[in-house]
């Protein structure tokens, strides 16, 4: 007998359609398979797809997949879908302030949504505690990875390439100027040669702007099937994290900008909240229809 699921097309990090990160947000009614979310996944293709399940009021299990795996956490995913509950009525608007529960592979995570006059404002994503992996000390190996002088990584003595545990190992990248972010050439197989000596499966590049508190940002994780994305609310949340621990800046929030290179911008906001790590931003719902399996 043919099944019927509900599923979405939710933009992240974007004010209208057809800009920021794009995610596929399937109602499962906990009765889809592991193979089937898989396939789901593969599908819709892209760069993440959350298959949902809830489990009691305001509480929801999250599975997070890539085109080719499951991941244990996307924050542009997680925006994606609790913009979604919330426009489609799947989760109460009759307060302004309302948390949410996601139980996810990354651990229990809140999730804090605003509303005004019944409509989704804003929504904050909570990340989880984040380690330093691993000093990336081999320069040399990241700057042919993506076509740079050596002299082009790092920030000042203190701000240098680290592997991140942050929901998805990411390797952080500083790039001292803005015009060098803008001009990288990824090489697939030389981050394929890092990810498996830094068992990290994306690749975080950022400019830092001290002026005006900014960044700009580009992020590549070929290891799960996503060649560039135009929103990363992991890597957001782990640059914020690291520069903090540096003390680079002292302000509890950060605003990333993304996308620019491939078409779809994208402005995440990163927030600290009684000493945890929140991502967020808007969505806009672009396409809805049904599964048929």
């Amino acid at each position: 007998m043919t099944r019927e699921y509900k599923y979405f097309v939710t933009d992240a990090f974007a004010d209208r359609s057809f800009v920021g990160n794009p995610s596929g947000v399937v109602l499962t009614q906990g009765n889809m398979s592991e193979d089937e979310m898989i396939k789901a996944a593969r599908e819709l293709n892209y760069s993440e797809t959350t298959c949902i399940r809830k489990l009691d009021k305001d509480i929801y299990d999250i599975r997070y997949f890539s085109p080719t795996q499951e991941v244990d956490l996307s924050v542009h995913a997680a925006l994606s879908t609790f913009w979604t509950l919330a426009e489609r009525g799947y989760i109460d608007n009759r307060e302004e302030k309302r948390s949410v529960l996601q139980y996810t592979k990354a651990g229990q995570l809140h999730v804090d949504i605003t509303f005004h006059k019944d409509e989704v404002k804003f929504i904050d994503i909570e990340l989880p505690s984040m380690s330093i992996l691993y000093d990336v000390e081999d320069r040399e190996s990241v700057a042919a990875a993506f076509e740079l002088d050596v002299e082009e990584i790092g920030i000042g003595e203190a701000i240098n390439p680290v592997v991140i545990d942050n929901g998805i190992a990411t390797m952080l990248i500083p790039i001292k100027e803005r015009k060098s972010l803008l001009t990288v050439v990824p090489k697939r197989r030389r981050m394929k040669e890092l990810s498996k000596r830094y068992h990290c499966l994306s690749y975080h590049l950022f400019y830092y702007d001290s002026a005006s508190n900014t960044a700009d940002q580009r992020n590549f994780s070929p290891a799960i099937g996503v060649w560039e994305e135009a929103g990363t609310g992991t890597g957001s949340g782990a640059m914020y994290y690291y520069l903090r621990s540096k003390h680079v800046f002292s302000a509890d929030h950060l605003v990333a900008r993304q996308g620019q290179e491939i078409g779809r911008p994208s402005e995440i906001y990163v927030s600290e909240k009684a000493g945890r790590i929140y991502v967020g931003g808007t969505a806009r719902i672009v396409m809805e229809g049904i599964m048929r399996i």
